[in-house]
């Protein structure tokens, strides 16, 4: 990434439905940083600071969503050699046109 570009510069990953939660107000960037983290953790599970660094965000930030998500059963958190680390659980979630109705 080139020293002048911003994080919101790089290209986001399709809106994914399961970014969209039922117990939080949805916002265009918030649906967007959530796509991002399931983009990211598809390729494998992570802790909060590899995502962090990987989305350039504060890692209050990705624990803010991820601690989201987490309540919708999107995400779960596991210890693996004394790592925290986040995965999908895979659980479906309402279709995209569900929710923008």
């Amino acid at each position: 990434m080139e020293a002048n570009s911003h994080p919101r510069d790089v290209p986001s990953p399709p809106l994914y439905p399961r970014a969209y939660l039922r117990m939080i107000r949805n916002v265009k960037r918030g649906v967007s940083t959530r796509s991002r983290i399931i983009d990211a953790l598809k390729q494998r599970p992570l802790t909060i600071k590899e995502l962090a660094e990987l989305m350039q965000l504060s890692p209050s930030t990705i624990r803010r969503h991820l601690r989201n998500m987490s309540r919708e059963g999107i995400v779960l958190k596991f210890k693996s050699d004394g790592k925290r680390l986040w995965k999908l659980t895979g659980a479906g979630q309402a279709a995209l046109e569900e929710v923008m109705v």
